[in-house]
């Protein structure tokens, strides 16, 4: 006796229309122009650091640093445009990962690399583990912005906490320390000659953390959204009267505070946990 089909004719099995990728027919032109412009930051930021390595030339990477500065910028500005004008889509969220992952992830990493060889000549000894580390810092990215693709939706309450170090203020901590500062350097000079020292341990310790389930606030949602006091407009201008004084070094106490400030608090709500409401009594009226 002839076995008899599964299904039944001239229906579809289930999963043909699900498994078909969807073309993309539109796009919302802004905000993709904007993360774009982050992809070119990057790119034109690893230009840069070749350039450099050619040339034996280290103001290269000094414009490398300041061009992964300046992709943060779009970041920041890609994904809040798409939500103001409700144009956030999956291909969205999936270019903004792939112009990150250059930006905050390769550049970062080859400017390590290319700061560790040349400015800070290192010994031979030293340049297969540094060699390790920018690949590590390059790879947690990856796993971070592939993790953040995949927990994120694009609703506005997804977006007011991290798992993990941000990719954008992982890269800060390392743009920021590779950047030179003429006011510190006559200021403090053994401070600002043992950040730039530090550069190897600050990627690998960003990198650790970028992986990590420590929460991180987002910064500019919870200072843009709401009303706020006026002293917060205060301490705003106070801040950005520092960064005009002495940019390099403002922008590294900035981007390591934050860095550090997981941790900190993680250990704090370790030790110091708050203490649980006691519920009310059945039976006896809660007369708070």
């Amino acid at each position: 006796m002839e076995k008899q089909s599964s299904h039944e004719p001239g229906r579809r099995w289930p999963f043909r229309r699900s498994s078909r990728p969807r073309p993309v027919r539109s796009i919302a032109l802004l905000p993709t122009l904007i993360t774009l412009g982050n992809g070119v930051c990057g790119v034109v930021a690893i230009f840069r650091i070749g350039m450099g390595l050619a040339e034996n030339e280290p103001k290269r990477f000094y414009a490398a640093a300041w061009l992964i500065l300046a992709a943060m910028i779009f970041d920041a500005l890609d994904g809040f445009v798409a939500r103001l004008t409700k144009t956030a889509s999956n291909f969205g969220a999936q270019l903004d990962s792939l112009c990150d992952l250059i930006s905050f992830g390769v550049a970062p990493g080859f400017l390590v690399f290319a700061v560790s060889r040349q400015v800070l000549q290192l010994s031979d000894a030293w340049e297969r583990p540094v060699q390790v580390v920018c690949v590590l810092f390059a790879m947690c990215a990856l796993v971070r912005l592939a993790r953040f693709t995949v927990e994120t939706t694009p609703d506005e309450s997804s977006h007011r906490e991290f798992a993990g170090l941000p990719s954008p203020a992982a890269a800060g901590v390392v743009a920021s320390a590779a950047l030179p500062s003429a006011a510190f350097h006559k200021l403090a000079p053994a401070w600002a000659e043992g950040i730039t020292a530090a550069l190897p341990g600050l990627a690998l310790a960003a990198g650790l953390l970028m992986v990590s389930r420590i929460r991180y606030s987002h910064v500019i949602n919870r200072l843009l959204r709401g009303r706020r006091p006026f002293v917060t407009l205060v301490e705003v201008a106070l801040v950005a009267a520092l960064a005009v004084i002495v940019r390099e070094f403002a922008f590294f106490v900035a981007f390591f505070g934050y860095a550090a400030s997981g941790p900190f608090l993680w250990m704090k709500r370790r030790l110091f946990p708050k203490p649980s409401p006691v519920p009310a009594s059945p039976g006896r009226p809660d007369r708070s």
